[in-house]
């Protein structure tokens, strides 16, 4: 997986943080369902291979904000702090 961002800030939730405070990750299996289906809901395509800022809204977490990467051949991938990294390959 490989792709530059410019500096500057990128969502996550409901805020904005400088790219150096944040890590692209794998995005959890259930969070991937909602996002799935929110960008259906709202006609916003993830597109392969092309970061996307996704927003949506739910009861459980109301409104949110995320950076998207969806690689081919590989699961969802999402710009988040660093704190929420596990761990790298």
């Amino acid at each position: 997986m490989s792709f530059n961002l410019p500096d500057g800030d990128y969502p996550f939730i409901d805020r904005r943080l400088p790219l150096s405070d944040m890590s692209m990750i794998e995005v959890p299996p259930d969070l991937e369902a909602i996002l799935k289906d929110q960008s259906a809901k709202n006609g916003i395509a993830i597109v392969r291979n092309e970061p996307v800022e996704l927003r949506c809204h739910t009861k459980e977490f109301g409104d949110a904000c995320f950076l998207i990467y969806w690689p081919e051949g590989q699961r969802m991938h999402m710009l988040a702090p660093k704190e929420f990294q596990t761990g790298r390959a």
